[in-house]
């Protein structure tokens, strides 16, 4: 396993968060490498020390508990959402999945991508399903919301979701959209190493930064 990497221009930064709503809230605390220049990765990579994955246990949408921490050994894509997001949550997972297609055999199957959604209500399991199928069949869906999700939302200094979307499909939400984190973090093996990308992220760029996880895990 690789030691953390230092960089000595390496500063704090803020890591701008997008949801269906634009919004905007301090990124991560703490020591974050520009990846671009200094470890080769797209996205940022977070330091001093690694962010590793959350204590986050939620129901898929078979109705089992899912914890995100035993999901070792691979990269881990986690991204919080809702289905009806008319823009960002359906673009990110068609360019994970894909991302993820454009992988070796190999590779596929050491890469999990989670989505947490944050709209129980609406996004029953079924629903959820059926949405991320489009996408990819084995990506990973988690029913999160109504508070269950908020303390792994802080710990990754992310945005607390705002909002609801009513069964009609119509916002209710003063600003017309379900305000949500727009980052994704990908957690390398055994948590060694994380990368964020807060946005506008290539699908080239995320297999570039996928690959770079396993290589540093192997």
């Amino acid at each position: 396993m690789r030691a953390v990497r230092r960089c000595a221009a390496a500063a704090l930064v803020l890591v701008s968060l997008g949801g269906c709503s634009s919004t905007a809230a301090d990124g991560p605390v703490g020591e974050v490498v520009s990846a671009q220049s200094a470890d080769g990765f797209a996205g940022t990579l977070l330091t001093d020390p690694p962010v590793p994955r959350p204590a986050l246990v939620l129901t898929d949408t078979e109705g089992r508990p899912y914890d995100l921490r035993a999901d070792h050994g691979g990269v881990t894509a986690l991204f919080f959402g809702y289905t009806q997001c008319p823009d960002i949550c359906p673009t990110t997972m068609a360019d994970l999945a894909t991302a993820r297609r454009e992988l070796s055999a190999s590779q596929r199957e050491k890469v999990t991508v989670v989505f947490v959604t944050e709209d129980p209500e609406n996004d029953t399991p079924a629903v959820l399903r059926e949405w991320l199928d489009r996408f990819d069949e084995d990506f990973v869906g988690l029913i999160g919301g109504d508070g269950r999700t908020d303390t792994v939302l802080d710990q990754l200094h992310l945005s607390r979701t705002e909002g609801h979307v009513d069964p009609a499909g119509e916002p209710t939400h003063e600003d017309g959209e379900l305000e949500h984190s727009g980052v994704v973090y990908l957690f390398g093996p055994d948590d060694e190493s994380t990368v964020l990308h807060s946005g506008g992220t290539t699908v080239d760029q995320y297999i570039s930064d996928i690959r770079g996880l396993l290589t540093e895990g192997s």
